[in-house]
């Protein structure tokens, strides 16, 4: 009896140290699962290191490293190029500028930087564009645009979207430069660039009103020789003597017909001086028999010739137009003079009264 209890007690005892044994083997090949489902097969290794070859270890290519002074010259060559190409584009910009401002004709445009010319600007306020709306000698009558612009590219999207055939687009404030003025504002960075519309076009937009191509079918006593001397005036400019003359004979039968726009375009030409002897008190004269019949800028441009010549008195041409029943209203404008300190010494210059 007794070894019969010691025989099943030591049989129990092997027993469980089987079971032990196989519940460790268990845990360990549950272990040994998990982490072969954790861990990447071989072929996810072949992958991985093809992956990390082809990334981090593979040489550069021979030809970039044959051809790498090649391609750093050809990239130095390229911006060098753009850069010469930029400020020749800039250098004919200002050139062109120049020119037209020298030499200036009706609706011709400026861009103008506002913050040279005034100071007490808003922060939006910084450009605005201006149009040659009258020449008088050498007096350019300019109007600015009703409104200002934060960014110059800004004046371009106006011609870009035909802005300037609304009426309103230019105020009708009317300012009066001389060229010399106008030069030196060119000089203090005020007028940064001019252009000129090609028959009233430019990049393929109208840049007038659409009013100014209204017409009348009325008969007007001088109108037709008017326009008949501006197309012969017109034609002169290639350097036709004989068409110099038509013009001077055509535009002298507007006048003398009593028709308002042809005696200003004869005292233009006294004037300046195109086809006959230049004479102030001649221009004078043409103008005041205009101005008379309440033509507008007749008025404005005795205004400005009377300035010029000691003995005329302009109040006592006022007097006699408001005596003939024009309303001389419109007259009541301000010309802009220099505001800042840039722009007075570009003036200064301008008159020649002192180095800029």
């Amino acid at each position: 009896m007794p070894q019969a209890a010691v025989r099943q007690y030591e049989e129990d005892g092997v027993l469980p140290e089987a079971a032990v044994e196989q519940q460790a083997v268990s845990e360990a090949e549950s272990e040994e699962t998990l982490a072969s489902a954790d861990s990447p097969s071989a072929e996810d290794k072949q992958d991985e290191s093809y992956y990390h070859y082809t990334l981090d270890t593979k040489d550069p290519d021979p030809w970039l490293t044959r051809h790498r002074r090649k391609i750093i010259a050809v990239v130095v060559f390229a911006a060098v190029a753009l850069a010469v190409s930029i400020l020749y584009k800039n250098y004919l910009s200002s050139e062109q500028t120049k020119t037209i401002v020298a030499a200036p004709q009706l609706n011709d445009l400026y861009y103008i930087d506002f913050r040279v010319i005034e100071d007490n600007l808003r922060p939006a306020e910084k450009f605005r564009m201006a149009k040659v709306k009258d020449i008088t000698g050498d007096v350019v009558t300019l109007n600015f645009s009703s409104f200002f612009y934060p960014q110059e590219h800004e004046l371009n999207e106006t011609i870009r979207y035909a802005l300037l055939r609304s009426d309103s687009f230019f105020q009708e404030k009317r300012h009066n430069y001389k060229i010399a003025e106008l030069q030196g504002m060119i000089a203090s960075g005020a007028i940064l660039l001019a252009r000129r519309p090609e028959n009233n076009i430019l990049d393929g937009n109208v840049v007038v009103p659409d009013s100014h191509f209204e017409s009348t079918s009325v008969f007007i006593p001088g109108k037709k020789e008017n326009f008949i001397g501006l197309e012969y005036l017109k034609f002169a400019q290639s350097g036709s003597e004989s068409a110099l003359a038509i013009a001077l004979v055509k535009v002298q039968e507007s006048a003398d017909l009593g028709f308002a726009q042809g005696q200003v375009n004869l005292a233009q030409m006294y004037l300046t001086g195109t086809a006959v002897r230049k004479s102030l008190p001649a221009a004078l004269v043409w103008f005041k028999k205009a101005s008379l019949q309440a033509y507008e800028p007749a008025i404005l441009k005795y205004a400005i010739v009377c300035q010029q010549v000691k003995s005329c008195a302009i109040a006592d041409f006022y007097q006699e137009v408001v005596k003939a029943g024009v309303n001389i209203d419109f007259t009541k404008q301000v010309d802009i003079r220099a505001t800042t300190k840039a722009f007075a010494k570009a003036l200064e210059y301008a008159r020649g009264n002192k180095e800029y």
